[in-house]
């Protein structure tokens, strides 16, 4: 068992309830078929379990001491790797193969730039399931009308179906968070709008309408877009970012990328 605490600085929160444990791998639900990644495994809870299905696992881990631990208790299989590295900036490129399924209780300091860098990873897995802040995950999922729709939901729902597992609560981990977590999964779309992100506009759309998420489109892009355009387009000006659908807010930067030219 592994005994050192959790490190502030890292945004540790190991999970430690058996039951809340057995429900995040019913979630994954992995086989023998699969080459599975898991994101800071951190004491190993997954680990263990994930060991017994899956084909492959390969770990990556920022924590020294949890490195040490995992490869003390597991090295010696063959079916396991521990890659001592931050997933940040970790080079893909050394993945032996494309994994199948992602995993992890991902840091809440880093949940969202590790979301958002799955967004170039679409092509290469069926599936990420991970333990997120409940606040995270509610702005993957929510959708135009939702309080918490904004700029992440909207980019990562360009690519993948998202759905919300089940929730946990704070009692669940060691040391307990503030918070509330929840845990989501990632299924990349049959057709997935990559014209989108790939679109020069479309993220400067997003970032300036939910910069001022209160406001509605025509006070937004006053001068930028004229009452007949919006007409044109048959979306009404009067909506607020929040309500917007993310095909709108693709229709919005092509009409401003055909202004400019």
């Amino acid at each position: 068992m592994y005994q050192k605490p959790a490190k502030k600085s890292l945004g540790q929160h190991f999970l430690t309830n058996p039951y809340y444990v057995d429900q995040l791998l019913h979630a994954i639900a992995a086989t023998s078929d699969d080459y599975v990644v898991e994101i800071g495994p951190g004491s190993g809870c997954l680990t263990q379990h994930l060991l017994g299905v899956c084909q492959h696992l390969l770990a990556v881990e920022l924590d020294a001491d949890c490195v040490q631990y995992l490869r003390a208790q597991y090295g010696q299989k063959q079916r396991f790797e521990v890659v001592h590295a931050d997933f940040l900036a970790f080079d893909l490129c050394d993945l032996p193969r494309a994994p199948s399924i992602w995993v992890g209780n991902l840091p809440y300091n880093v949940s969202v730039p590790i979301l958002l860098r799955f967004l170039d990873l679409a092509d290469t897995f069926s599936q990420a399931v991970f333990l997120v802040q409940k606040e995270v995950a509610q702005r993957c999922y929510a959708q135009a009308g939702d309080r918490h729709y904004g700029r992440l939901g909207v980019v990562l729902q360009c690519v993948f179906d998202i759905q919300l597992c089940f929730a946990v609560p704070p009692e669940a981990f060691s040391p307990p968070p503030k918070v509330d977590s929840a845990v989501i999964r990632l299924t990349r779309k049959e057709k997935p709008r990559l014209d989108y992100l790939q679109h020069p506009q479309f993220q400067a759309v997003l970032t300036r309408c939910f910069g001022q998420r209160r406001k509605m489109l025509r006070k937004i892009f006053q001068g930028m877009l004229q009452p007949s355009q919006w007409e044109a387009l048959g979306i009404d000006s009067q909506l607020r970012p929040e309500q917007v659908s993310v095909d709108e807010f693709y229709q919005i930067a092509c009409a401003l990328a055909a202004d400019s030219q």
